[in-house]
């Protein structure tokens, strides 16, 4: 029941992010997922880091700040746009397990 629940918050992100292949804010990605800032943070930090672009600045330790700018990577939106999410979802269960 937990994976049915994160896969519905993954697929919000994922298909917000395809519609606006410039990228969003994190903030306006929260806004149109109707999630919460840090369950969208959680996400694109730890979930789905491996498929999405971080377009920003970071600081010495490596930790973004100011705005910052999430895209998916193009085979990523090609991917949803053909509405293979199997795909997707076996390429995060490969890049978690390295």
């Amino acid at each position: 029941m937990k994976e049915l629940k994160e896969t519905k918050k993954i697929n919000k992100i994922l298909f917000i992010l395809a519609k606006n292949p410039e990228g969003l804010w994190i903030r306006q990605i929260a806004r149109e997922t109707k999630m919460p800032l840090s369950t969208v943070h959680y996400y694109i930090d730890k979930v789905i880091n491996e498929i999405v672009d971080n377009i920003g600045v970071k600081d010495n330790k490596g930790k973004y700040f100011g705005l910052r700018i999430i895209r998916l990577k193009p085979k990523i939106r090609d991917l949803i746009e053909k509405k293979e999410m199997k795909k997707i979802y076996k390429i995060l269960k490969i890049c978690k397990n390295n």
